[in-house]
């Protein structure tokens, strides 16, 4: 259970890191409605403490116009359609989402070969070809050492956010998988990038 005054003081602070914020849910369900309501909550989160939180915490996400059905069905924001759409599209398939990396990536490079000489982006195409096969080469899928069963084909393809944020949480072993699952959130990503470790920045580089 997280202390009392630290869930205080992370409830309150608007850039709270999300996994506390979801430890505290999880772990103190009386800070539900404030983990809620705090701008770091991410639609993941809110879905799980619509469907699992105390009655304070599902009547404060009402308000805003968050429900969860009967059945456990993903929250839906009746007020702002625009979020709602935000929240569906982060839920794409991890193909729908390489795709778009993909045509990113190759509007970029369109936009890079207009601007310098052809000469000089062919060497550029062929030194980024060489790297990744060796990036992907160079992952190794790590052992699963946690006490609490995750593992790290679960790290690689859950789509469940809350699933990301406690795997990240309490199995450090498998951050490098959560970097590369494309399902993570962007918030955790950033934070995984603070990190400073060399496995997960390498993972981090072929999301790229």
């Amino acid at each position: 259970m997280v202390d009392y005054d630290a869930a205080v003081a992370a409830v309150q602070d608007p850039n709270a890191d999300p996994i506390l914020l979801a430890k505290i849910a999880y772990e103190n369900p009386e800070f539900g409605a404030n983990v809620a309501v705090n701008p770091r909550c991410y639609p993941g989160l809110k879905r799980w403490i619509a469907e699992f939180g105390d009655e304070r915490a599902r009547e404060t996400l009402a308000q805003y116009g968050f429900t969860a059905d009967a059945f456990g069905g993903p929250v839906q924001d009746q007020e702002a359609p625009e979020q709602a759409a935000q929240q569906a599209a982060e839920q794409k398939p991890a193909d729908a989402y390489a795709a778009a990396q993909h045509a990113a990536a190759q509007q970029t490079a369109a936009d890079q070969y207009a601007a310098v000489q052809s000469a000089a982006d062919q060497p550029a195409a062929d030194q980024y070809a060489a790297q990744q096969p060796a990036a992907q080469a160079a992952f190794e899928e790590p052992v699963a050492t946690n006490p609490y069963g995750f593992t790290a084909e679960q790290a690689l393809t859950t789509t469940d956010q809350m699933q990301i944020a406690q795997i990240a949480q309490y199995a450090p072993e498998l951050r490098a998988c959560i970097a590369r699952n494309p399902n993570t959130y962007p918030a955790l990503i950033e934070w995984l990038g603070q990190l400073g470790d060399p496995a997960i920045n390498a993972a981090l580089a072929f999301r790229q």
